[in-house]
């Protein structure tokens, strides 16, 4: 991924653009909501005829988040993706912001908000989708965890159907006046939302904070984020102050991704593409290890204790 999205569009996060970004998400004054019932049948909703692209549309460009979601399972029911008794809690494609910025969920949601994940839909429908809901950016096609889950394991990488499936997550930190921009193409990077991503930033400053060995000169010490990902957590290290932090994942399109995010937030740090327990680097301080949920990191643990003197498991 490049700083400029191969799209065409403004979808890529960096310091430049960010507070444009940001002012978007707001709604008007005249916005008006509405709230649609989730477990009872969207076909049942007063009004579900007269759901389209301009139902609820205020002057501003933004819709209720309930009628977008409406109008995509509109279309689902129509095309018979899901059942003609389909509710928007259990139907739905799984929808994920472009673009975050707070964890207040936008109830009025504009042009290119959404990137939808859903395991059953074709390439013609989601064609459709995107043509006539401007809400969708992107739709992605797949199951699983995305990534390599180990050494022994095949890369798992979803199907990008139709749009685009940029995302930025602008995670807020504990350091005054600092946040990460993590930029991520969904298909290739592991499904993780911006809230669960900044409770591992608390845990790891709370962590650096209760230690006097690291809060009082983290620029004496070097760490290693054995399993990257998108980097978060090393960028973190680095705007803590630490001197040096080697970037590492044995994902090579997680590699990539946060080479791109340590440019963004204008660092510049050593990214290998290596077996975590094949590693060969130099002692370090500290080393993290965030492995996927459910995944057995023994090894890697006893891997991460011969090449750190601390090791945290976030």
């Amino acid at each position: 991924m490049s700083e400029k999205c191969s799209c065409g569009k403004d979808c890529i996060t960096t310091k430049e653009n960010i507070q444009e970004k940001i002012s978007k998400l707001y709604p008007c004054d005249n916005c008006v909501d509405i709230s649609i019932k989730k477990f009872t049948p969207l076909k049942k909703y007063d009004e579900y005829d007269e759901i389209n692209s301009n139902y609820y549309l205020c002057s501003c460009g933004k819709r209720p988040l309930d009628v977008v979601m409406g109008h995509i399972l509109k279309i689902m029911i129509e095309k018979k993706i899901v059942p003609e008794k389909a509710s928007l809690r259990r139907n739905s494609p799984i929808p994920l912001p472009s673009f975050y910025h707070s964890s207040e969920n936008p109830q009025f949601i504009g042009e290119d908000s959404l990137i939808l994940i859903h395991p059953d839909l074709t390439k013609e429908i989601a064609k459709k989708i995107i043509n006539e809901v401007d809400e969708v950016k992107g739709i992605i096609k797949g199951e699983g965890t995305i990534g390599i889950l180990d050494k022994k394991s095949e890369i798992n990488e979803y199907e990008l159907l139709a749009g685009c499936d940029v995302r930025s997550d602008i995670c807020r930190t504990l350091i005054p006046s600092e946040k990460i921009i993590i930029n991520k193409k969904q298909s290739i990077s592991h499904i993780e939302v911006a809230p669960t991503t900044e409770q591992k930033l608390v845990k790891l400053y709370n962590y650096l904070e209760n230690s006097k060995k690291y809060n009082e000169n983290p620029e004496n010490f070097t760490a290693l984020d054995g399993m990257c990902g998108c980097g978060a957590l090393g960028i973190f290290l680095l705007k803590y102050g630490f001197k040096n932090v080697i970037f590492n994942d044995i994902y090579d399109k997680a590699c990539e991704t946060t080479q791109l995010n340590l440019e963004i937030n204008e660092l510049e740090s050593e990214v290998l593409n290596v077996a975590f327990e094949d590693l060969e680097v130099e002692k370090v301080d500290l080393c993290i290890i965030d492995g996927y949920p459910g995944v057995d990191i023994e090894k890697i643990i006893e891997k991460a204790e011969e090449i750190a003197d601390d090791v945290l498991i976030t």
